[in-house]
C-alpha cells in the first residue's frame, strides 16, 4: 500500500467557537392572571407563541391575553414569536387537571374518515395497552361527530375513563381522563399503531408522538400571590432573552411603578402601558403618570386611549421593537406610524394632545384624515427610538467585544496592537448601526474624546478611542484588563416636524 499524503502535507481543522449571541429585542414578554395547561406546572413560567392564534388555543378567544396578542401581532413588520408570562396576582386554588394528549390542528376534514368502517388505534393507560378498534364513520357529517363514535368505544373500552373531544378552536382533537388528578394508574401516552387488521387512523388524528403534546395529570394546588416585581424576576431567572414588557391584566397605579422601577433596574428593558383615565394625562402630583415623568428613565411608553381600547400600547411597543437593527436604512422613529388594530382617536383634542406630550404620552389620532401616532416619546420625553436604539447597539457591542476576546484562536494581546484589535472589532458594530440608519455623520457638541474635540465632526457617525497601555496602572496590568474604549455616537435622529417660510411679491 501506499503512504499518506499526510507525510508530507498535513492539514487540520482547528475547532472554531461559537460565540454569544446578540439578543432579540423583539421580543415581548406578555404578563397574565390568567392560566393555560402550561401554567399548571408550578415551575412553568412561560409559553412561546408565534400567532394570536397561539394564544388563542392556550387560554382561549374571551381571554385577556388572546386580546392583547391581537394587538400586539397586528404590528407591521409582525414579530416572530413572543413570550406569555405567568403572573400570579392573588392566592389561586388551581384545581386537580386531568391527563390528556392534545393534539396539533388537523388537515384532513371528516370527509377522509367517511370510507372508513374498520378503524383503529391504540394509547397506553397507565400500564396497559388499549385498543379501540371496528370504528364506522360513514355516517359523520363533522369531525365533532367522529369524536362522538370514538367516545362510544372508548367507554366501553376504557370503563368511562376516557373521553376524546373535537377542540374547534385550536381545530384539533384532544384525548384525556374524566377523572383529575395525580393517578399514574390512568396516565396516558400517545395513540400508536399496533399494526393490526383495520385502518389505522392515529395519523388523522394527529395524536400520534412528534403530532401531540402530553400533559400529566396534577392534584389541586394553591399558588400563593405573587408581586409585579416577583412575576418579573421568575421569568427572567428562567428566561433572559426578552426585551418589551406588558400587563395583560389590568394593574394599579402601584404596581405600574412597581413594574417601572424593576424593568429601569434591569438589564436593557421596557415597558408598554395603555392608559384609559382622561385624568390621568393632568399635570397633577396625585397622577402616577406625571410622578413617572418626572423621573424621565427612558424605559416606559404609554398610549393614552379615549375609545375604550385597553390594549392600544402593546401594538405601539410591537411597532418600536420590531426594528430590525441589522439591516439597511431600517431604524425608525414610532411618530407618524399606523396601528391595524386600533381605533383613531378622533376626541383627542389639541388641549389633550398638548396635556400628553407634556408627559411623554402617545395617542393615535388622525391628522387631516391620516391617521397616525404621536409623539413616539418614552414617559418623560425621550424619544423611544432613541432608548432602544443605543439599548441594541449597546447590546451588539457587548456580545462583539465578548466573541472576538472570547473567540480568538490566539490570546488577545495586552499591548496597542491588542486594543486595535478590539477597536476594530468594534467599528464592525459601528459601520452596522450607521448602515441601518440610527448614527449619521454630524457635529460633535459632547465632552472631548480623544482627538475628538467640540465642534469637530464625526464622519462616520462613530468614533472609538483608547489611551496606550504605557498609561496602565500596575494593578489592572495584573488584573488582565485592557485599556477602557470611550465610545462617540452621533444619532441620525428623525425629523418630525418642519417650518415652511414662503415669500411672494406681485
Amino acid at each position: 500500500m501506499s503512504l499518506s499524503i499526510n507525510q508530507v502535507v498535513n492539514v487540520s481543522v482547528e475547532q472554531s467557537s461559537s460565540g454569544a449571541n446578540k439578543r432579540d429585542m423583539s421580543v415581548i414578554a406578555i404578563f397574565t392572571d390568567e392560566m393555560c395547561d402550561d401554567f399548571y406546572d408550578m415551575n412553568s413560567r412561560y409559553v412561546t407563541v408565534a400567532s394570536a392564534d397561539d394564544v388563542a388555543n392556550l387560554f382561549g378567544t374571551k381571554s385577556r391575553a388572546y386580546k392583547a396578542a391581537q394587538g400586539l401581532f397586528s404590528a407591521r413588520p409582525k414579530l416572530k414569536s413572543a413570550l406569555i408570562a405567568k403572573y400570579v396576582k392573588t392566592d389561586l386554588d388551581v384545581a386537580a387537571t386531568a391527563y390528556k394528549v392534545a393534539g396539533s390542528a388537523v388537515s384532513a376534514s371528516y370527509v377522509s374518515y367517511k370510507q372508513i368502517t374498520d378503524g383503529y388505534f391504540s394509547f397506553m393507560l397507565g400500564e396497559q395497552m388499549v385498543t379501540i378498534d371496528t370504528l364506522s364513520f360513514k355516517t359523520v357529517s363533522s369531525l365533532d361527530d367522529v369524536a362522538k363514535i370514538i367516545n362510544a368505544a372508548l367507554k366501553t373500552k376504557t370503563n368511562d375513563k376516557i373521553t376524546v373531544a373535537f377542540d374547534e378552536t385550536g381545530n384539533r382533537f384532544i384525548l384525556q381522563t374524566i377523572a383529575s388528578g395525580c393517578d399514574n394508574s390512568v396516565k396516558l401516552g400517545y395513540v400508536n399503531d399496533q399494526v393490526l387488521e383495520g385502518t389505522y387512523i392515529g395519523q388523522l388524528l394527529n395524536l400520534t408522538d412528534g403530532k401531540a403534546t402530553i400533559y400529566n395529570g396534577t392534584d389541586a394546588t394553591i399558588y400563593k400571590a405573587e408581586s409585579v416585581a416577583d412575576a418579573m424576576t421568575a421569568l427572567e431567572n428562567q428566561y433572559q432573552n426578552w426585551y418589551g414588557a406588558y400587563f395583560a391584566n389590568v394593574i394599579t397605579d402601584s404596581e405600574l411603578l412597581e413594574a417601572h422601577d424593576w424593568v429601569v433596574s434591569a438589564d436593557l428593558k421596557v415597558l408598554g402601558y395603555t392608559e384609559t383615565r382622561s385624568a390621568n394625562i393632568e399635570y397633577l402630583d396625585a397622577n402616577i403618570l406625571k410622578k413617572l415623568a418626572k423621573k424621565n428613565s427612558g424605559r416606559l411608553m404609554v398610549q393614552y386611549n379615549n375609545t375604550g381600547d385597553e390594549f392600544a400600547g402593546i401594538e405601539m411597543m410591537a411597532i418600536a421593537l420590531s426594528t430590525v437593527w441589522a439591516g439597511n436604512n431600517t431604524a425608525k422613529t414610532v411618530k407618524f406610524k399606523q396601528q391595524a388594530s386600533v381605533t383613531s382617536d378622533e376626541k383627542i383634542t389639541l388641549n389633550e394632545a398638548t396635556k400628553c406630550k407634556r408627559l411623554g404620552i402617545n395617542y393615535y389620532t388622525d391628522y387631516s384624515g391620516v391617521n397616525m401616532l404621536a409623539e413616539g416619546t418614552m414617559v418623560g420625553g425621550t424619544f423611544i427610538d432613541v432608548t432602544t436604539g443605543l439599548d441594541a447597539f449597546t447590546n451588539a457591542l457587548q456580545v462583539q467585544l465578548f466573541n472576538k476576546l472570547q473567540g480568538a484562536s490566539s490570546k488577545i494581546p495586552q499591548t496597542d496592537r491588542g486594543q486595535e484589535i478590539l477597536i476594530a472589532s468594534a467599528k464592525v458594530i459601528g459601520e452596522q448601526f450607521r448602515n441601518n440608519g440610527f448614527i449619521a455623520s454630524g457635529k460633535w457638541t459632547g465632552d472631548e474624546i480623544g482627538e475628538l474635540v467640540y465642534g469637530g465632526t464625526l464622519e462616520s457617525g462613530y468614533y472609538f478611542y483608547s489611551d496606550s497601555f504605557d498609561t496602565q496602572d500596575t494593578a489592572d496590568r495584573n488584573s488582565r484588563k485592557m485599556m477602557p474604549i470611550m465610545t462617540a455616537l452621533k444619532l441620525a435622529g428623525a425629523g418630525h416636524s418642519v417650518d415652511v417660510v414662503v415669500k411672494y411679491n406681485i
